[in-house]
């Protein structure tokens, strides 16, 4: 009944306050919401691939992404407990199909593999149902049918391909039906003999994985056991779901930043809600005073608020939740590109994929958190003396002093924290337990060290106005509190922005160091325009032939590929040690420079990265247990160099131990180095005429690989950046109501004001310059908590999350762009609320009791 009588008539006497409570809300929500459906959609759509791919299939035997030999499926076939195996190629290739993207290539035999997988055919009868005949045709081609429709294609139809060879023409000899075979990927889908894909992506000899059927009598757990004996600890035998796992898993880095920063942004949001609720309480003290008067209990008082809350809460979380998913569409096909750059998995996300689960948890949470802002304001307004509300002229209320206790508490919690930095070691609990102990620190503090900055400034905002400048001070040192929700926003948004700032700055540097002395070839012939795209391959004959090229001084061989190492991928990278060795001089943190590359060349030691070392509490000398196809590799570590080439962690073998353990000669990328004098142009053009013709590959300058190295690091800080910006802009709205309920505390002041004489002009400078000056409080403290939250952010960076140490250094051109950019979104703040205060009805404002 009092939310019918008495809260809604004055959500609609206050329509755009009221909207600005639910959009802080609204606010939060869309981009927890948003980011992390997106997240969540291209995730979606990698496990749906993996899990309509496989079929019936219940288990897969793969070796990260090395591949195996031809040789592993007879062993598979062995077993027992396996009715049937069926090996699998998987490659993503261009169409040079205006707008259509990439096409996923699906290499089988498909003499064997219609027991694991349906296909519902149509077409050229007397090749599509006959095997033999399709494996007789080496251009033969099978699409879905909704690729063919959007293309114009029918049987017959030939379509152009990028491939190891370069460019060639298949013949579409039919076309899946509809079912969960032919949506793979969008429906960008298409079936090849396995043999002839070896061929046209460079596999050689080669399968990426084998997908295996159980007999109906055996327990697929036995099955599983029994192969993991048959084959050893090179391959990992897991249902489809565990290629899905390890997808996650190899994306557990990105996925951890999107849940800290969104959250936050979030956090970010409860300030403004309890703006809101606070200028509620303040406007409607009268409208309490008379329902206490009346009867009303505190509890009574504290519900209504705590219900308005709630339904202020659901509304704003609803629209938060419609506004992120359309974020979600936005961003999913940037997020997309950027895993494809990043990490070199390609998956297009041609759906927002809905959780319930999430816009479930998006709601509740928008709705706590708009009750647990309303909180203070709920029991302030309980407390309220009803004697004193019902009065006239009692709106200007000055703050009682600081609390005393409420500093206190922040004392014991920033010393709580600084304690629990030597002991984060023991456990990530600890560490965040402290990191969170620092900022309810700087909270606690928020109001006190707003009263002394608005004390410091006094002096400066009277000089330029002596009237003006003064009133605005003491309005901020007479109820700091009043201000303290909205600069504690503006200081946890810049504090962020300076975190995120300093880290991309802090990460910079060293990755320009790594590029110039370990990526300084002159030249890189790639499968690929991105260095992350595992698809194709070269030969190693190839390598002889791009040496004999006139300017050509060297070339290095690399293979590199994700292996399972204790149950987490790491990036394996096999190179020529000994030719390596002469030309780069990375950064050695442990060992002997002059030693560890003669080690790892004789096959006696591996060379690890400084990150792989953190995560994994690794040392020099202690013994690495590789699984590889061939067994258990067994070596000590010879050395430990700075290494950027894994985000979690990487493994730099000689190529011969590569070739002997994983039975693989393929190469990745060629590393070319001139002679001094050669025209690099003439020589990629040289390479481009020698090869073009019978081999997909790229030939990139050094400045292009850096620039695309730099470009992949810009696009990860720039995605956190977009809930930055929303964080603050949810914090600068703060600004509107804490003015809005400092104009409403001193409406009587400002009435006085201007029935002495007081210009117009002079209350928009008072209003205008407290404004300014809660945003130059807000960004003080913000910058002094950044330093603080970067320390944080690059802790976590090097414990929990890619194990990269970098060093701390602020970023000062950051903070000091951050100034007038904070201030002169203050003062827009402002414009409304001062407009407001100038037309304020000057009877009302003087009537007394």
């Amino acid at each position: 009944m009092l939310l019918r009588l008495i809260s809604w008539p004055y959500f609609r006497r206050h329509l755009l306050r009221s909207g600005l409570t639910v959009a802080g809300i609204a606010l939060g929500v869309a981009v927890f919401t948003g980011m992390h459906t997106a997240n969540q959609s291209v995730l979606y759509g990698l496990r749906q691939t993996v899990d309509r791919v496989a079929g019936s299939a219940q288990l897969q035997v793969w070796a990260g992404e090395t591949g195996f030999a031809e040789e592993v499926l007879e062993r598979v076939q062995a077993v027992a407990e396996v009715r049937a195996a069926a090996p699998v190629i998987e490659a993503v290739v261009s169409t040079q199909l205006g707008g259509q993207g990439s096409l996923l290539i699906l290499g089988v035999d498909m003499t064997g593999d219609s027991s694991l997988r349906q296909y519902d055919l149509e077409g050229d009868e007397e090749i599509v149902e006959d095997p033999l005949l399709f494996l007789a045709q080496p251009d033969s081609l099978i699409v879905s049918r909704e690729f063919a429709a959007r293309n114009g294609l029918g049987i017959n139809s030939r379509l152009a391909l990028s491939t190891m060879e370069g460019p060639r023409s298949f013949a579409i000899r039919g076309l899946l039906g509809s079912g969960p075979l032919a949506s793979v990927y969008g429906g960008n889908l298409a079936i090849m003999d396995i043999y002839a894909a070896q061929k046209m992506f460079g596999r050689g000899r080669r399968f990426d994985r084998i997908d295996v059927a159980v007999r109906e009598e055996a327990p697929v757990e036995q099955a599983r056991a029994a192969l993991e004996a048959a084959l050893g600890p090179g391959f990992q035998i897991q249902p489809p779901s565990g290629r899905a796992e390890h997808l996650d898993a190899v994306l557990s880095v990105y996925t951890r930043t999107v849940n800290i920063s969104s959250v936050f942004a979030m956090f970010i949001g409860m300030f403004l809600i309890y703006n809101s609720f606070a200028i509620a309480v303040t406007q409607r003290r009268a409208e309490i005073g008379i329902l206490r008067a009346l009867g009303a209990g505190q509890g009574q008082i504290r519900r209504l608020f705590l219900a308005e809350s709630a339904a202020g809460g659901l509304a704003g979380s609803a629209l938060g939740v419609v506004a992120g998913i359309l974020l979600a569409r936005a961003i999913v096909d940037y997020i997309s590109a950027l895993l494809g750059g990043f990490y070199g998995i390609s998956e297009r996300a041609h759906q927002v994929a809905l959780d319930p689960y999430l816009i479930a948890g998006s709601l509740a949470g928008g709705v706590a958190t708009s009750m647990f802002a309303a909180w203070l304001p709920a029991r302030q307004a309980a407390r309220i003396d009803p004697v004193q509300a019902i009065q006239k002229g009692r709106y200007q209320v000055l703050s009682a002093g600081e609390n005393r206790r409420r500093r206190v508490a922040a004392v014991l919690a920033a010393g709580l924290s600084v304690l629990c930095l030597p002991l984060g070691n023991l456990s990530a609990v600890i560490f965040y337990g402290g990191y969170l102990l620092s900022v309810l620190a700087a909270l606690l503090l928020t109001p006190t060290l707003a009263l002394w900055l608005a004390r410091a400034l006094r002096p400066a905002l009277r000089w330029l106005r002596p009237v003006e400048g003064a009133l605005a001070a003491d309005s901020l040192i007479q109820a700091p509190r009043r201000t303290s929700a909205t600069v504690a926003a503006l200081m946890l948004a810049i504090a962020m922005v300076i975190a995120l700032a300093g880290a991309a700055r802090a990460a910079y540097r060293p990755l320009l160091d790594w590029l110039t002395m370990a990526l300084n070839p002159d030249l890189f012939v790639t499968t690929s325009q991105t260095l992350a795209d595992g698809t194709f391959r070269f030969p190693a004959s190839m390598r002889e032939q791009i040496e004999g090229i006139q300017g050509v001084e060297q070339v290095q061989s690399v293979r590199s590929a994700r292996i399972i190492l204790g149950g987490s991928p790491v990036m394996l990278v096999a190179a020529e040690i000994d030719r390596v060795a002469k030309r780069v001089k990375p950064r050695v943190v442990a060992g002997d420079p002059d030693q560890i590359y003669r080690l790892a060349t004789e096959g006696r030691g591996v060379i690890v990265s400084e990150n792989l070392a953190q995560l994994r509490g690794l040392r020099l000398g202690q013994v690495l247990d590789i699984p590889t196809p061939g067994g258990s590799l067994r070596l000590p570590i010879a050395g430990i160099t700075r290494d950027f080439s894994g985000q979690q962690g990487t493994i730099l073998v000689d190529r011969s131990l590569y070739r002997r353990w994983w039975q693989d000669d393929t190469v990745n990328v060629y590393r070319v180095y001139l002679r001094k004098g050669a025209s690099a142009g003439q020589v990629r053009q040289s390479i481009l005429e020698r090869f073009g013709a019978e081999r997909r590959l790229f030939v990139l300058s050094n400045l292009e690989i850096r620039q695309y190295v730099l470009r992949v690091t810009d696009q990860w800080f720039g995605l956190t950046y977009v809930q930055i910006a929303v964080a603050v802009l949810v914090a600068v709205m703060g600004i509107v109501n804490t003015l809005t309920v400092s104009i409403t505390d001193r409406r009587r002041e400002l009435g006085v004001l201007q029935a002495v004489g007081g210009l117009r002009r002079q209350v928009r400078h008072t209003i205008w310059m407290e404004a300014v000056s809660i945003g130059s409080i807000g960004t003080l403290l913000g910058l002094g908590l950044g330093a603080v939250s970067l320390y944080y952010t690059l802790e976590m960076t090097r414990r929990y999350f890619t194990g990269m140490i970098f060093d701390f250094e602020y970023p000062g051109a950051v903070a000091l762009a951050l100034g007038p950019v904070m201030l002169a979104a203050a003062w827009v703040s402002s414009l409304w609320p001062a407009e407001s205060a100038v037309r304020m009805s000057l009877v009302e404002a003087l009537e007394y009791e």
